[in-house]
């Protein structure tokens, strides 16, 4: 009996039953004695063993355990088993993975939109933390007890700022022709036209390229990957912007696509929102400030006695504290002119606060007097208090008895006048207009640009020949003909990178 079938031997856990293979590792279901629980082991194969696989191996369990997320499949241990073969034990996920509900399924748009979210944050979690998956595709999505997907299998994972993918496997119908071809190292947009071409698959029961009863090997679809544009679902109630982002991330060029797992994510959420479905809740980590975690000490949470402030009713901020033993009244003098140098004049008067600057209004032909300096006894201060708000109330009794005795003319009916509401800053944008399009020929290429009026900077563009049904798209107000007849026309559609405000029909322009 092979060492696949006959899982190891390791210390504290019971062999259950086999879950499933993959490419150089078998997955077994275990009860584990403490805490008791259930287990999923990956175990690499004896057959074929070389350092780089162990190595790899030994990369996925350091990627898992480093990437906590509710939609990551969390690692619980790792190790070596008796036969000395490398394990990583991890959470059993008891339901189907979405490869295996898509075989026999079609998955709704409302669920389609929910896990891509979900998918979407754990991606952008991983990019967050210098990762990339590399092999999303939907049996690398595993299904909990709760119905809650996890993404898995981070075997072929590498480092952001890794340029060599030499011995890395792929899978190829889920995987973009940048990693396909190497042309290019893998990025965060070969993450999201994975994740995008899981999403695909899911509402149509196969993978983007391909062809039901056609040629599948992998050879001929890494040549449909590279050459054949992105297809439409062909699913009517796929609403159109669904249908577009799905393309618009699965383009040949990575520049097309959206530049983060997050804003992929921001687009789906834009797509509930158009079709009036439950909003599925972004689930990012926020990190914690530098500012915050410095001021943190081991005693930080002890409960601490200061001294009593007494509040300014004047500024809202404390005016001194007062310590536990009352000091000279010199000492309380220079404190409040201290403070009163960094409080502006105010137009009032409380006899309960000492020493604040109080504006007045002047006689007329009365002549300023020179201030009064404070002095420093509280004797003093109080009688001052007093002889100032006696002062205050006189001036401002005087000031209503003038004002209630003087006529006041009447005033003439105002006139009618318009006045325009202020703009509403949350009003929505309005849908781009209709293009113009201007075609220039130079040899047998033409070049057709077109502008239009609202335009925003992500926009998106389908254009086509004039009377086929081959439809190109494009994030740029421009097309190439090349070895174009004479005459030629194209029809243009202008829509938000959302893929909202779709115009009905084609806006045509030829070659003049």
């Amino acid at each position: 009996m092979s060492k696949t079938d006959n899982p190891p031997d390791i210390a504290g856990l019971t062999f259950v039953g086999k879950l499933g293979s993959g490419g150089y590792a078998d997955v077994f279901l275990y009860d584990q004695a403490t805490p008791q629980r259930k287990v999923a082991v990956k175990v690499l194969r004896e057959t074929g063993l070389s350092a780089a696989v162990i190595a790899r191996f030994t990369a996925e369990a350091d990627a898992m355990a480093r990437l906590e997320h509710p939609y990551i499949v969390p690692v619980y241990n790792t190790g070596t088993a008796l036969d000395h073969r490398p394990y990583i034990a991890m959470m059993y996920y008891p339901k189907p993975s979405l490869a295996e509900r898509a075989r026999s399924e079609r998955f709704s748009v409302a669920e389609t939109l929910q896990l891509g979210i979900q998918l979407g944050a754990a991606v952008e979690t991983a990019h967050r933390a210098g990762l990339l998956h590399r092999d999303i595709k939907p049996a690398n999505v595993l299904t909990s007890a709760y119905g809650r997907p996890g993404l898995a299998d981070f075997g072929i994972a590498g480092d952001l700022a890794q340029a060599d993918d030499a011995d890395v496997g792929v899978s190829v119908p889920w995987s973009p022709p940048e990693t396909l071809y190497a042309t290019s190292p893998a990025t965060v947009r070969s993450d999201v036209y994975s994740l995008a071409a899981t999403l695909w698959h899911l509402l149509v029961g196969r993978s983007p390229f391909e062809i039901p009863g056609g040629d599948n090997a992998p050879f001929a679809l890494m040549k449909r990957i590279r050459d054949v544009p992105p297809p439409s679902t062909g699913r009517a109630d796929v609403p159109g912007s669904l249908d577009r982002l799905l393309r618009a991330a699965m383009g040949k060029d990575p520049a097309l696509r959206p530049a983060t797992a997050l804003e992929f994510v921001r687009a789906m959420q834009a797509i509930e929102q158009e079709q009036r479905f439950q909003r599925t809740p972004l689930e990012l980590a926020e990190a914690e400030t530098p500012d915050l975690a410095s001021r943190r000490s081991p005693g930080a949470d002890r409960t601490q006695v200061r001294s009593p402030q007494v509040i300014s009713p004047v500024t809202g901020q404390p005016a001194q504290t007062v310590p536990s033993a009352a000091p000279a009244d010199d000492a309380i003098y220079d404190a409040t002119r201290r403070s009163n140098r960094r409080v502006a004049p105010v137009a009032a008067f409380d006899a309960g606060v000492e020493g604040h600057t109080v504006l007045r209004p002047a006689k007329q032909g009365a002549v300023q007097p020179d201030p009064v300096p404070i002095p420093p006894t509280n004797t003093g201060r109080r009688l001052l208090a007093i002889g100032l708000g006696v002062l205050v109330l006189a001036v401002i009794g005087a000031i209503v008895w003038a004002v209630a005795t003087t006529a006041v003319p009447a005033r003439p009916d105002p006139s009618p006048s318009v006045t325009q509401a202020p703009p509403d800053i949350d009003a929505p944008v309005p849908a781009p207009g209709a293009p113009v399009i201007t075609c220039t020929r130079q040899a047998s290429t033409v070049t057709c640009e077109w502008t239009y009026s609202n335009a925003l900077p992500n926009d998106q563009f389908d254009w086509r020949l004039a009377g086929t049904a081959q439809t190109n798209s494009t994030s740029k107000p421009s097309a190439v003909i090349n070895n174009a007849p004479a005459g030629v026309c194209i029809e243009v559609k202008v829509f938000r990178f959302s893929g909202q405000d779709v115009p009905a029909t084609w806006t045509k322009g030829c070659e003049k």
